[in-house]
This record gives C-alpha cells, structure tokens and sequence, in this order.
C-alpha cells in the first residue's frame, strides 16, 4: 500500500517521491513560498561567500557601516 502525501498548504497530493526529498509542499505552493523570501550572497574577506537573508544579519557583516 503506497503512502498518500499531501502539501502543508493547500492539500493537494504530493508525489512520493517528492515527498521522500522531504519536500512537504506541492510545486506550485513551494515555489509561492520561496518568492517570498529575499536573499543575497556576500563575498566574506579572506573566506567564501555566505548566504544571506535577513537584513539585519548583513547589516551587521559591514564593521564600517555608520548606521
């Protein structure tokens, strides 16, 4: 008996093997979800870049900000 997996969000069926990515989200919903959020990457010195998306956080990575 195959496992019957449904978004978090609107209720749709999810493929299993989706579902076994841990994708707990439909396509249409997860793609919905990840425009939301705005990101960018920061080239660190001496170091690699770092993911970042909270405003704040980046904020904080500038020791010559004045604000």
């Amino acid at each position: 008996m195959e496992h019957k997996s449904y978004c978090r969000k609107c209720g749709d069926d999810i493929a299993t093997e989706r579902w076994k990515l841990g994708f707990k989200m439909c396509m249409e919903c997860g793609e919905r979800e990840a425009k939301k959020v705005k990101h960018t990457n920061v080239p660190m010195n001496k170091s690699n870049y770092m993911f970042v998306s909270d405003m704040e956080m980046l904020k904080q990575l500038n020791p010559k900000r004045t604000t």
